[in-house]
């Protein structure tokens, strides 16, 4: 009995990582099951999102009182983040939500790149492997010949690589930001929602879609994006994440692609052959190596 309490206390963290996971996993499916345009996904995620963080900051009795040059920042990375769902909600449409998270999941090797351009950070001959084998891994689920493939399937798989790399932007953005020590999570999540919300309301109508809503099904898909997916996901993993060890977290965020892969499967009859799969296991294990070495050398005192 007196052992209990201290085995739990440990264990909740990794609890909250698990069930932060799951909710994110299920945001392509929302998005997909949604039945609107790509852009207007967005605006109505980052909508839903914005209030579900408002209330959530009020009963934390929280604000967005900040530093100016976080708040610039975070505005910023709001700006990124919209691009980053026009990539990716219309790579959904073309290539299905399974395959097309698994390619935004390629952030992990953008975001080193980037950290190496920007920051001198070195990078180790584990994560070049790694690069190697999700790029191998990509050929098992394409084929060799990439020519053969449908024009829509390759622009997806195109917008699938840009989702990974403004998504990488968006995790280095953020991160600085939240560097600051007058930055909040829940403040944090909202000032990126806001101006996200803002511009993709603009863009919209810009690109010829509509902001409809459909039915109630689609309404509660896309109450669904923003809530669960990113309220509540993004909350309960930004509050565990810094307090379990980088390799059980790397470990554990690889639920997110893995389980939109077999949500597809399930709800949209994914067609997933043996070397599909094995394919789909290369990169989710190059990711894995790519996010722990990139990690642990974060952590390395300059």
């Amino acid at each position: 009995m007196t052992q209990s309490t201290p085995i739990s206390q440990a264990q909740f963290p990794l609890f909250r990582l698990l069930i932060g996971s799951i909710c994110i996993s299920f945001s392509p499916i929302f998005i997909k099951l949604a039945e609107v345009a790509p852009d207007a996904a967005g605006f109505y995620r980052m909508l839903f999102a914005a209030i579900s963080l408002s209330v959530l900051m009020m009963l934390r009795g929280e604000n967005l009182k900040m530093a100016q040059r976080p708040r610039f920042l975070l505005c910023l990375t709001g700006v990124v983040l919209a691009i980053d769902f026009m990539c990716w909600h219309r790579s959904i449409e073309l290539i299905g939500p399974g395959f097309s998270t698994l390619l935004g999941n390629f952030q992990v090797f953008f975001t080193a790149l980037f950290s190496w351009l920007l920051f001198k950070q070195k990078t180790s001959k584990m994560f070049v492997l790694a690069i190697v084998m999700a790029l191998c891994g990509l050929l098992f689920i394409t084929g060799v010949d990439v020519n053969s493939l449908e024009g829509g399937y390759k622009l997806g798989i195109v917008l699938g690589f840009l989702t990974a790399f403004f998504y990488s932007g968006y995790i280095l953005l953020l991160k600085t930001s939240m560097d600051d020590r007058s930055v909040k999570s829940v403040p944090a999540m909202l000032m990126v929602a806001i101006p996200s919300t803002l511009l993709l309301a603009i863009i919209t109508p810009l690109n010829g879609a509509t902001l409809n809503i459909p039915n109630s099904n689609s309404l509660f898909a896309l109450i669904g994006a923003g809530v669960i997916s990113t309220t509540i996901g993004w909350s309960l993993i930004s509050s565990a994440i810094q307090q379990i060890q980088a390799t059980v977290a790397g470990l554990v965020l690889l639920l997110q692609p893995t389980l939109a892969l077999i949500w597809d499967t399930l709800f949209f009859d994914r067609p997933t052959g043996a070397t599909e799969l094995f394919g789909i296991l290369l990169i989710l294990s190059a990711i894995y190596i790519g996010t722990y070495r990139k990690e642990t050398a974060d952590k390395k005192p300059t």
